[in-house]
């Protein structure tokens, strides 16, 4: 399979994206399917872009079943939770050595 830049976010997507970004907007009918946690329904907002439910950086593929269009809101929210998931899973992978056995002139 060939591969594009996205120029927009960086990432690397098939060449087929437009036909399957137009096939999931035709499914999810151009609206937002963020589940809203204080109605337990879509949220149905205006759509802004078709999103991967699991990001391709946790494993998620192109497949239709991972992919849904979220409105400027849920989208942005989403992205800035993963975000902040993936730097929080990056420090807590660096440990500093136990205070007692650091190298001198170390904090």
């Amino acid at each position: 399979m060939a591969w594009i830049l996205d120029p927009s976010s960086g990432e690397v997507l098939p060449t087929n994206w437009s036909s399957i970004r137009s096939r999931i907007w035709r499914r999810d009918n151009g609206l937002c399917q963020k589940v809203r946690y204080d109605t337990g329904l879509p949220c149905l907002s205006e759509g802004a872009g078709v999103d991967h439910i699991v990001p391709r950086s946790q494993g998620g593929d192109h497949s239709h079943s991972n992919l849904q269009v979220l409105c400027k809101f849920h989208h942005d929210r989403k992205t800035g939770q993963e975000a902040a998931d993936g730097k929080r899973k990056r420090r807590d992978t660096v440990s500093l050595p136990p205070r007692g056995k650091r190298p001198l002139g170390s904090l």
